[in-house]
């Protein structure tokens, strides 16, 4: 960032007001948010913008999006709003409130739902928001701060974020009821590699796992079918489609298809649940971790 004064000289009520406008898209919006007037807003975004030597927000008719630069800064003060946070949780416990609100991002709705209801029975006056994605999708909303919890598998350890294990499963193969192979305890890649395969969008964790199983064996398997909503790809198979995949806690049970373990992957994946480092003391994300600690469904063959 190219600035006209030091970086220091950056107040940090000027970087409250900042990121809301980006959070919002909206000067008004953001004046709402903040509890304050629209032009106590807008000389704060002059004052921050006359710092720099370009411009940080773009003005539209209806909407403000930030430049590149603005972005960027927008990313790097996110840390110092969660420091503050911070901060008063720990100096000023007693304006805790039941009273919050909390976004929480999932790839694996079934397997979750379980400790959500829990969670929103435990405070019934918090305002929980569930917003259902691939893993991809969800981690991106939780390093853009659009959702505070993220429960997806994380096998990797990704630098500024926590991470709880919670539940182990392994990968099905969803089967016609007349397959051949509907009766087995297990099938292998190379039992499937001949069948029409349909596949969920690239970009989920599922789809990205059947793929590395196939490639561990050897196999080049190709996809005749892509759907856009994991339902589809078990409706898919139940119209005689092709063989779909699932983690085995994903998908229910129905007596229109057959679940058969792919062999080798029992216990393979474990789902996470995962934070920012730096908002673990933020009201909301440690009740949830706390009470996700107390519910896991763990054994000795996770990972």
């Amino acid at each position: 960032m190219s600035l006209k004064e030091p970086l220091m000289d950056i107040t940090l009520n000027e970087i409250r007001t900042f990121n809301a406008v980006v959070r919002t898209g909206s000067f008004t919006k953001a004046a709402q948010l903040l509890g304050v007037s629209q032009p106590a807003v807008t000389a704060q975004i002059r004052k921050l913008e006359s710092r720099c030597e370009f411009p940080l927000l773009e003005r539209f008719s209806k909407e403000v999006r930030p430049t590149s630069l603005g972005k960027q800064l927008n990313r790097l003060s996110c840390q110092y709003l969660d420091l503050d946070l911070a901060v008063a949780a720990l100096l000023k416990p007693e304006v805790r409130t039941e009273n919050f609100r909390m976004k929480v991002a999932t790839a694996s709705p079934i397997i979750f739902m379980p400790l959500i209801a829990a969670f929103k029975k435990q405070y019934p006056n918090a305002l929980v928001q569930v917003i259902a994605g691939t893993t991809h999708e969800c981690k991106q909303l939780l390093l853009d701060r659009e959702a505070d919890i993220g429960l997806f598998p994380m096998p990797n350890v990704l630098s500024g974020l926590s991470r709880l294990a919670f539940h182990c499963h392994g990968l099905v193969a969803i089967l016609p009821n007349d397959h051949s192979h509907a009766g087995a305890q297990s099938v292998s890649p190379h039992d499937l590699i001949q069948d029409a395969l349909i596949a969920f969008k690239d970009s989920s964790f599922t789809q990205d796992y059947v793929k590395a199983v196939f490639s561990k064996a050897n196999l080049q398997p190709k996809f005749e079918m892509m759907m856009s909503i994991s339902e589809h790809v078990s409706n898919a198979v139940v119209e005689g489609l092709g063989v779909g995949f699932s983690l085995s806690d994903d998908i229910r049970a129905d007596p229109r298809y057959t679940l058969v373990p792919v062999a080798g992957t029992d216990m393979d994946i474990t789902e996470h649940v995962v934070w920012l480092k730096t908002r673990s003391q933020q009201q909301g994300i440690r009740e949830f971790v706390e009470m996700a600690l107390t519910r896991r469904n763990l054994d000795q063959t996770c990972q």
